[in-house]
């Protein structure tokens, strides 16, 4: 009995181990069915996830492109600022595009590749030379000489980023020692594996352990890629499961070459405030204001090291910590032979090298992005600008704008320090506008750039002073029948009692009445009365149509002292308005948005300059030549010594009421720029516009390249010879008087002190050759071509002023000059002010304005 029941039991188990297998293979097969279903469902997931995957990228900015051209104006200052603008790198020898080097004055620069607004333009080789400031014999990689060559534009920022932020790359654009440094200190065996890689766990393993910290990480490149996308960072079983099932999927359909160039594209290497930097392509540009192709090997380590943990390593914050963690990838790339040891221990010894923190901002021109933004609404959405990757494409002029940005910086501190006035109380905006186009070319809101806050460029809207009077004498020039530059005006007191039962008395800047004045001295001089006198003749409303002609919209208030500059406008709004004077009379209203296109540089829209003749350039040209005079021997003087009289500068001054604002407005052939200093508490500051904005506004167009010699007169234009009562004296019987440009639609009365000095009149008489008691005027329409004796008159008239401008160059430096300075008539003096102090050395007592009222 006992044997059968051993029996029965040793047959039992062999059927009981069946069972077991059996049970164990239809729960592995279940298993195996039910991981092959949940791995569909996640390979699903997979690629739906990445197959309409988009960047939510917002809208790059652009600079605009230099244009090289045969003979232009270009410091080599300004060219290496535009150089570093674009992150071209200086070299001895050219090895790859993006770089420049020069020998002497002679430069080569080897262009990126680059999507212009109109097109693609592949990367290409220019040589030129820099001669007297000019750009001479431009040549192509070939040697052949061509007109002009355009480098690509400079990144400028990003608009409306927050939340995540990314320059994506492509695979092919990835830099070797980039990727195979990532390979290295990441996933040495990215290469072989299906996305999991238990050898590397286990070298990663032994790695940290022999260095006493984390070197190495045991996920893999795939896997580190899966988490970025799909999970968070908290650690879990599960998510460790899902993201090892993921990879091995990734693998299955992706090859490595994507694989690789999504993950420098996601991984997160920083944080700005609300902005996410992420992936490799801007956080190069984010640490060291450099394109990713452009990095040198202790460079690449940082942002590799990054990887492990942008918080933990941060430069700022954590210098040196970043920098031992730079060294240890140094350390892998000299193991892997990613660099040799020599430069190992050159690039170890080297400094972090990262740019101020903050400078790299999403918006590192806070004041011109804002106008830019007010262009770009009417177009595109705020979603739009904010994900689809727009390319945006401005007029910026980055050499310009950091001209701007050191000179209201540095001169408003000098400011401060020089005329002992409370730090960190000034104020100041300005604004740059290309005369021909309307490109803003720079501005500036705040002493401090980069303060992304109130933008006094735009916004602050301040009485302008004598700003404003460029417009009265354009009404009267536009009358030639009734003014010239050299008719008399009366500066004498003014007393109007208003309405209300107010009085207006303005006075003088010296308190003086200086009786019968040209009109051009009175507008180079400032003379508050004769300006008045001549408003209140044209009559108020007329000289608020001229104001509005020369593209002014603000409110005008409809009361005298709007001749004197009771207006409100802002900086921007000031800089149009003198724009159009410099461009003969044509008004481009001024705009910082050329062209928008795709993320891939297609489907592109150009924006159009806006265009508007308000003033004819006869009156215009007038109106020029007396704002010539106001920076020669008016209140622009003060910058004469600093800036080249080769250069037709004209300009004015601006002081407002117990001096809260201190305007200069001026212009060159090219630029125009204002520049605005003053207290946001609209405290007084005791600045006028001569010693306050002027010194900042030369500083700027002192360094800016110009064209020398005179402008060009327009057809309607002749000079003649005039004396201090504005008589006509023909220089062939007469000497002694000043040569001014008048319209030919202008009578002259001849001066009485000609006349009889011609002893042969009865003599040509007979041939009907007798001059006319008035100045000769050529019988034409005003504005059409003239006759060759007529542009030989003028080209010797040109020569003249040439000559007069280097003797005056001469005087400057303390040579002799044979030429007389301006002069007004006899005993109407402004040497010396009430108190017998000499004006150019007088002190303002009490509220002593160039523009006053009360």
């Amino acid at each position: 009995m006992a044997s059968t029941k051993r029996r029965r039991s040793k047959a039992s188990k062999p059927k009981r181990r069946y069972r077991w297998l059996k049970f164990l293979f239809l729960l592995a097969l279940v298993g195996a069915m039910a991981l092959a279903g949940y791995m569909a469902y996640l390979d699903v997931q997979l690629r739906e996830r990445l197959d309409s995957r988009q960047y939510q990228l917002p809208a790059r900015v652009f600079a605009r492109p230099l244009v090289l051209r045969e003979g232009m104006a270009m410091h080599p200052d300004e060219l290496e600022s535009e150089f570093a603008a674009l992150n071209y790198r200086k070299q001895k020898t050219l090895t790859e595009p993006g770089a420049w080097t020069h020998e002497g004055m002679n430069y080569r620069v080897w262009r990126r590749d680059f999507i212009h607004a109109d097109g693609r333009e592949p990367a290409a080789m220019v040589t030129f030379r820099l001669r007297n400031d000019e750009i001479d014999n431009l040549r192509d990689e070939d040697g052949q000489r061509i007109a002009e060559f355009r480098l690509d534009a400079a990144n400028i920022g990003s608009l409306l980023g927050g939340g995540d932020d990314r320059n994506p790359v492509r695979f092919k654009d990835i830099p070797p020692l980039v990727a195979n440094t990532l390979i290295a200190v990441e996933d040495q065996d990215f290469l072989n594996h299906f996305g999991i890689s238990p050898r590397g766990i286990a070298r990663a393993m032994v790695a940290n352990i022999k260095a006493g910290r984390l070197v190495q990480g045991g996920s893999t490149i795939t896997q580190q890629l899966v988490k970025n996308i799909f999970f968070d960072h908290k650690p879990s079983l599960q998510r460790k499961i899902n993201e090892a099932l993921m990879a091995v999927l990734m693998e299955i359909h992706y090859d490595k070459g994507y694989i690789l160039q999504e993950y420098i594209n996601e991984v997160w290497l920083g944080q700005q405030g609300a902005r996410g930097i992420y992936g490799f392509g801007l956080a190069s540009e984010f640490y060291f204001q450099q394109p990713l192709d452009t990095l040198e090997p202790h460079q690449v380590a940082l942002l590799v090291g990054l990887a492990k943990g942008a918080s933990y390593y941060n430069p700022w914050r954590h210098p040196q910590r970043a920098l031992k963690r730079r060294n240890t990838v140094l350390e892998l790339m000299r193991e892997q032979g990613l660099i040799t040891q020599a430069e190992f221990e050159h690039y170890s010894a080297k400094p972090l090298g990262v740019v101020k923190g903050g400078v790299t901002a999403q918006n590192p021109y806070p004041a011109f992005t804002e106008r830019l933004l007010s262009e770009l609404r009417p177009y595109y959405s705020y979603e739009e600008l904010r994900t689809t990757g727009l390319r945006v494409y401005t007029t910026l002029a980055p050499s310009v704008q950091k001209l701007a940005e050191e000179s209201i910086s540095q001169g408003v501190q000098k400011l401060e320090k020089d005329r002992k006035i409370k730090a960190n109380t000034l104020q100041a905006a300005t604004v740059l506008l290309d005369n021909n186009t309307g490109n803003v070319l720079a501005m500036v809101g705040d002493r401090d750039p980069d303060y992304p806050g109130f933008n006094r460029a735009l916004e602050a809207r301040r009485q302008v002073g004598s700003l404003i009077k460029p417009a009265v004498f354009l009404t009267a020039l536009e009358r030639p029948e009734e003014y010239n530059l050299a008719t008399l005006i009366d500066d004498a007191p003014v007393r109007i009692e208003e309405a209300d039962g107010d009085v207006w008395m303005p006075q003088n800047f010296d308190k003086l009445a200086h009786g019968q004045v040209p009109l051009y001295v009175a507008l180079a001089k400032s003379y508050n009365l004769a300006t008045a006198h001549l408003g209140l003749d044209l009559g108020l409303q007329n000289v608020r149509q001229t104001i509005r002609r020369l593209g002014v919209d603000t409110s005008l208030p409809h009361v005298p002292a709007m001749l004197l500059g009771a207006v409100e406008m802002t900086p921007f709004e000031v800089a149009g308005m003198y724009q159009t004077i410099a461009n003969n009379g044509e008004t481009v209203q001024p705009r910082t948005l050329m062209a928008v296109s795709d993320a891939q540089g297609g489907r592109v829209q150009h924006f159009r300059p806006r265009t508007n003749r308000g003033v004819d350039p006869v009156p215009a040209y007038l109106l020029r030549w007396g704002l010539e005079q106001a920076m020669r021997e008016g209140t622009g003087r003060r910058s004469a010594k600093r800036l080249p009289s080769s250069v037709p500068f004209a300009g004015k001054t601006g002081t407002t009421n117990n001096n809260r604002d201190s305007w200069f407005a001026g212009f060159s052939p090219e630029v125009t720029a204002v520049v605005w200093l003053g207290r946001d508490d609209n405290v007084r500051t005791r600045l006028t516009g001569s010693t306050g904005a002027l010194p900042i506004w030369t500083e700027i167009m002192r360094k800016l390249p110009h064209q020398h010699g005179p402008v060009e007169a327009p057809r309607g234009v002749e000079f003649k010879e005039v004396n201090a009562r504005g008589q006509f004296m023909d220089p062939d019987y007469c000497r002694g008087g000043y040569e001014i440009p008048f319209s030919y639609e202008t009578h002259l009365q001849p001066a009485p002190e000609c006349r009889g000095r011609d002893r042969w009149r009865w003599f040509r008489n007979l041939f009907g050759n007798e001059r006319s008691e008035a100045a000769p005027r050529e019988q034409m329409t005003p504005g059409w071509g003239n006759d060759t004796e007529r542009r030989q008159y003028e080209s010797e008239r040109r020569h003249q002023m040439r000559e007069q401008l280097r003797r005056d160059d001469a005087e400057t430096l303390g040579g002799d000059s044979s030429l007389e300075p301006l002069e007004l008539p006899r005993g109407q003096s402004t040497e010396v002010d009430y108190r017998g102090v000499p004006v150019e050395e007088a002190q303002p007592v009490g509220p002593a304005l160039e523009d006053q009222w009360p």
